[in-house]
C-alpha cells in the first residue's frame, strides 16, 4: 500500500542512490511497474547507473516546461519493469524548482501510470528538498552508514523529525560488516 517512497540520507555518501535502485530494481523483478526518479537537483549520481548524464532530458526539464512527462521517462535498459527518470539538466535553483507546482503533478502522473514509484532526494541535513516532497510520499526511507555517518546526526534523526517530520519515515543501516560471535561464514557458498 506505500506505493510511493522517498529515499534521503543525513550527508552525502550514506547509499541512499544505492538503496533506492537496489529497492526499485527488486521490485520490478517481482512483476511491479517501477518508476525510479532522481530528484538529486544539486548533485545527482543515480543516472550514471542507467547511463545517463545531466545532459539528458529529465525532471527539472519538466519543471522548467521544458519537457513532457513521456519525454523524460525512460524505460531502464535490462528491465522489463523499470522505469527510470533522470534528474536532467542541471538548475541554478533546483530547489525552488520543486516549489513551483508542477512535481505534484508529475508525481500524480506517474501514481496513475506505475505501481510503485521510488525518488531518490538529495540529502536532508544539507538541502530541504526531502521536506519539500515529503508530502507526496507514503513513506520515507532514512539511510545511515556503518562507520560513516557521523553519530551526531544520527543521534538527532528523532530531534529533526521533530522539527521536519518525514511521512512514514523507516531506517535502513547501511554496510554493516560482519564481527563477533556470528561470524561463522554463515551464509557463504
Amino acid at each position: 500500500q506505500k506505493k510511493k517512497i522517498l529515499v534521503t540520507s543525513s550527508i552525502p555518501g550514506e547509499g541512499k542512490s544505492f538503496v533506492a535502485a537496489n529497492l526499485a530494481i527488486s521490485n520490478s523483478l517481482t512483476g511491479k511497474k517501477v518508476a525510479l526518479i532522481d530528484i538529486d537537483l544539486h548533485k545527482p549520481g543515480l543516472g550514471k547507473l542507467f547511463g545517463k548524464s545531466t545532459q539528458d532530458p529529465g525532471l527539472s526539464d519538466y519543471l522548467t516546461g521544458k519537457k513532457k512527462p513521456e519525454d523524460i521517462i525512460k524505460k531502464a535498459n535490462g528491465y522489463d519493469n523499470l522505469y527510470f527518470i533522470s534528474s536532467g539538466t542541471l538548475d541554478d535553483s533546483p530547489s525552488e524548482l520543486l516549489l513551483n507546482g508542477k512535481i505534484n503533478e508529475f508525481v500524480a502522473y506517474l501514481d496513475s501510470r506505475f505501481d510503485m514509484i521510488i525518488m531518490d532526494t538529495a540529502p536532508s541535513v544539507l538541502i530541504t528538498d526531502a521536506f519539500i516532497l515529503t508530502e507526496l510520499c507514503d513513506a520515507t526511507i532514512y539511510v545511515v552508514r556503518h562507520n560513516y555517518t557521523p553519530k551526531m546526526l544520527a543521534k538527532r534523526i528523532d530531534e529533526n523529525l521533530e522539527v521536519n517530520p518525514l511521512t512514514n519515515p523507516a531506517i535502513i543501516f547501511n554496510g554493516v560488516k560482519k564481527r563477533g560471535f556470528f561470524n561463522n561464514n554463515y551464509g557463504r557458498s
